[in-house]
């Protein structure tokens, strides 16, 4: 365990795996404190449904960006899942709506990068994970949709900091949304949305192929399946 893993979750830009978690939680003997806060990080997911600028740049992007490192990406998400990270009826409704822009007619191209942590963290329980991940990979083998997984493993994990999305319309000026629990918002000035797609470059450097990343996604569901 690196220092720089420590400093990444004590200062919110990474959340450690699992396995990881239970190892520290036994050492410090903290009898669940940190999976409750870990928990905690997760149900705080800043639901990008309303934040309205947002989701217009969305409808209209003929290509949108993700990188995810605490939950799935909303728009990737099954109704239990969301319902287990948003914990609010009108949210998760609005949240499978605003799924429809990759089932149009001309949907944008999307590119999700996700940390392999996302796929081993319970989120509403083994079934719910099941389902989750197996509609990850059926979403991964559309021709429009990309999926691929960062090892928890990389060395680039250190470097997290935080999810954020990106929205390319129609060869215009992109736009970015940042994701806080507290603050989370839209980034539209150039310097800010440059760095943020150039940190999307170089974490998917460190992603695993889409092939590879659809195995992991599958082997991983099976785990699950073995815990209902």
């Amino acid at each position: 365990m690196s220092d720089s893993a420590v400093a990444a979750w004590e200062g919110g830009r990474n959340i450690p795996d699992p396995k990881t978690l239970g190892t520290v939680e036994r050492i410090l003997g903290t009898d669940g404190l940190l999976e409750d806060i870990s928990d905690n990080l997760v149900a705080g997911e800043k639901p990008q449904e309303y934040m309205g600028e947002w989701m217009r740049a969305e409808a209209g992007a003929s290509l949108l960006l993700r990188f995810s490192f605490d939950v799935i990406p909303g728009l990737l998400q099954i109704e239990e899942y969301a319902r287990a990270v948003l914990r609010d009826d009108e949210q998760v409704r609005v949240r499978m709506e605003r799924q429809n822009v990759l089932t149009k007619e001309d949907p944008p191209v999307f590119v999700a990068l996700i940390d392999e942590s996302v796929l081993h963290r319970n989120v509403g329980g083994p079934q719910v994970m099941t389902d989750q991940l197996r509609h990850l990979e059926e979403m991964a083998r559309h021709g429009h949709v990309i999926v691929q997984v960062i090892k928890m493993d990389s060395a680039i994990g250190a470097q997290y900091t935080g999810s954020f999305s990106l929205a390319v319309c129609n060869g215009e000026a992109e736009v970015a949304h940042m994701d806080d629990a507290i603050s989370g918002g839209l980034v539209g000035d150039v310097d800010s949305v440059s760095k943020l797609r150039r940190m999307f470059e170089m974490l998917r450097k460190h992603a695993l192929s889409e092939d590879e990343s659809i195995r992991l996604i599958r082997e991983v569901a099976e785990a699950w399946t073995k815990k209902i």
